[in-house]
């Protein structure tokens, strides 16, 4: 390689890095630790045998063996402009190897939060999450103090360090394991305990990584917390959505919340198409979740997950609160139209696909065995809400139609979801967490179809109690109410199930209702078909049981 091909070559690498993009260039500037020794190496070999006829040294060893491979061969056969276009061939693939196969270390940490910083000060959304997705691993394990030399020095230090440590950091506590076990200690760990104590004065030899987990801190904060980042991933991107709200630190919470609720008040996101999506019913009671819908995967394939993050608030307080602002929205107006077109319309009302959310994640919940009611008692707020707004003096509504309004509609999907989940005890087996419903009647925080059975009386005491709810829609949700009470078997576990949902419907759920509340409910029975009123003779006698009892109280 003579002088002028070298020159060349130079030419066309900084032209080469002039045109690759931006997440390239920021990816090679981790390593210019490595890479720029290397290029310093490889340009002064270049150049001392580029000009070898002025700066080349004669080889002084006494071994002339060892000579005869230090120095240019008398018959030119190999010549120095070799040599240069040799060390240049190594210098590139070098280069290319380091800056594929090496990953940053803990000290890069400090150069990734500066690019981070620059590209959102920058807006550069799209090269940002392209740039830092190679490097969430290293931030999560830094932030939690998971790299080795930080677990060496954190078990060097105290027992209970790091312990202290998830609680000034913003990493979330998990519960502690049967704190008896700790009483039980062995032989053999007393020995590691009096050895650890012992080397406990080379902690100060130790780094503490304090620095790593600073830094990798500050990073998570600035993707988690930037609002016009976590826009455009809902907007643009929202398959990169499951990665973020999966890291495992403190601001994910915030961060999924915000993110849940940005994605239920826009119709035209990604979780509606999913949940339009995903109406297949599995062989086991639920829906099956595609590989395709990233989002409900993330959220429920494991509904720990969807329980960790509290994934119903969000959700329920913005079906709320779009009811609540519908006098001014115009979506009490909208809701309290004929309900004609609403097959059509239903996957953009933000009602009900908050209901279908629902229903998902609660039944993931039971066929999972999760043991925690996943706050379903937000439907019963749902009717509550929709029965406040509730109205059929339009010209053009039919009262005696099926539904008379698109609110009558809605009201019936929450009814029809939470008798779902209260028959969906025929798919658990005896042993699921879910399946456990007390035999002496009591309300359980964590069965799902029990909990399901007191949302729903709740809701009844809604209808029935409403004046603004005609007989003939009210008798109409009785009507379901029953059909679910006659559809549980009166045996072995359906049949506690049942005898739950009839008590909690008598009830009024655990809202403890007026003694106008029972008459209603008599009412009721009295306008349904005689078929379905001769098939729960059980809830028929605990109505006339719960009169007398109410008529002897007076």
């Amino acid at each position: 390689m003579t002088l002028d091909g070298f020159l060349s070559f130079l030419a066309l690498f900084i032209a080469f890095y002039a045109i690759v993009s931006p997440v390239t260039r920021l990816r090679a500037q981790l390593h210019l630790a490595i890479q720029v020794p290397l290029a310093l190496i490889s340009v002064t070999l270049v150049l001392y045998f580029e000009f070898f006829s002025l700066l080349g040294l004669p080889c002084l060893l006494a071994d002339a063996e060892a000579c005869a491979w230090l120095i240019f061969p008398a018959d030119g056969s190999f010549a120095p402009p070799q040599a240069a276009f040799l060390v240049v061939f190594v210098w590139m693939i070098l280069a290319w190897c380091l800056n594929v196969l090496l990953r940053p270390g803990p000290g890069a940490l400090v150069a990734v939060g500066k690019i981070v910083q620059t590209l959102l000060y920058e807006r550069r959304f799209a090269e940002l999450l392209d740039f830092i997705g190679p490097h969430l691993g290293l931030v999560e394990a830094a932030a939690e103090r998971r790299l080795l030399w930080q677990q060496v020095h954190d078990w060097l230090s105290d027992a209970n360090w790091l312990r202290r440590q998830k609680i000034r950091t913003f990493k979330p506590i998990e519960p502690e394991e049967d704190e008896q076990k700790s009483t039980k200690v062995g032989i053999g760990s007393r020995l590691h305990e009096r050895f650890r104590k012992r080397i406990r004065w080379t902690k100060h030899f130790v780094p503490s990584g304090s620095k790593a987990q600073s830094n990798a801190e500050s990073i998570a904060r600035m993707l988690l917390r930037s609002d016009e980042f976590r826009k455009f991933l809902v907007t643009m991107r929202p398959d990169a959505l499951p990665v973020l709200m999966g890291i495992k630190l403190q601001p994910r919470f915030d961060f999924s919340d915000k993110v849940l609720r940005d994605l239920i008040t826009d119709s035209g996101c990604r979780l509606y198409q999913e949940i339009e999506q995903n109406q297949n019913l599995a062989s086991n009671g639920g829906y099956a979740l595609p590989d395709e819908n990233i989002l409900l995967r993330f959220l429920f394939e494991d509904a720990e997950v969807a329980h960790k993050l509290g994934a119903w608030k969000p959700i329920g307080d913005a079906v709320i609160n779009a009811i609540r602002a519908g006098t001014n929205s115009g979506y009490a107006a909208y809701l309290n139209d004929r309900a004609d077109d609403f097959e059509g319309e239903r996957w953009k009302d933000i009602a009900f696909v908050g209901t279908r959310y629902f229903d998902i994640m609660v039944n993931e919940a039971i066929r999972q065995g999760v043991p925690y009611h996943m706050w379903l008692f937000y439907l019963p707020l749902f009717v509550t809400e929709l029965e406040q707004i509730y109205n059929t003096s339009a010209q053009n509504v039919d009262t005696m139609a099926e539904f008379p309004t698109r609110n009558a509609r809605l009201m019936y999907e929450v009814f029809d979801v939470m008798g779902n989940w209260v028959r969906n005890i025929r798919h658990l087996d005896p042993t699921s967490p879910q399946a456990a419903i007390s035999d002496m009647g009591e309300f359980s925080s964590g069965v799902i179809p029990a909990d399901a059975a007191v949302a729903l009386g709740n809701a009844m005491v809604t209808v029935a109690l409403s004046d603004r709810i005609g007989d003939t829609f009210a008798s109409y949700l009785h009507d379901c109410v029953m059909s679910d009470i006659s559809s549980l078997s009166r045996d072995g576990l359906e049949g506690r199930m049942r005898a739950i949902l009839i008590r909690t419907i008598v009830e009024g759920g655990n809202r403890y209702p007026p003694a106008r509340y029972g008459e209603r409910l008599k009412t009721f029975v009295a306008m349904a078909d005689h078929v379905l009123r001769g098939s729960v003779k059980d809830y028929t006698d605990a109505l006339e049981v719960a009169a007398s009892e109410s008529r002897r109280r007076r």
